[in-house]
């Protein structure tokens, strides 16, 4: 019978693995949108990125988890990937419309 930190540690691995997913709705939103990507907080989401780096660190370098360690550094990675997506849509849309960030209209995705 596997142990309780057995068990943990693949829900750990399942849960976070399956968190990769569930980031493509949002990404997939950021590329979509005409508007900037601006109702998507790159502060938010930079924070999230650095959480996951961080504790993709401490399990390498402390916890000596390579499962945790790939599963960490794969959310640091969609996270990262959010971030310079809705950057590089705020910067077009900044270009597009001259300098002047408007609010999407309403209703407008």
């Amino acid at each position: 019978m596997p142990s309780t930190v057995d068990l943990v540690s693949w829900l750990f691995v399942i849960t976070n693995t399956f968190r990769l997913f569930a980031y493509l709705p949002q990404i997939m939103a950021a590329l979509k949108c005409p508007h900037g990507a601006g109702a998507i907080s790159r502060v938010t989401w930079s924070y999230f990125a650095l959480a996951h780096l961080t504790g993709h660190f401490y399990s390498r370098l402390v916890l000596h988890d390579p499962k945790m360690s790939a599963v960490l550094l794969g959310n640091f990675l969609a996270c990262s990937s959010l971030v310079a997506i809705v950057t590089w849509k705020k910067i077009r849309h900044r270009v597009a419309t001259g300098g002047v960030m408007r609010p999407a209209p309403l209703g407008a995705e």
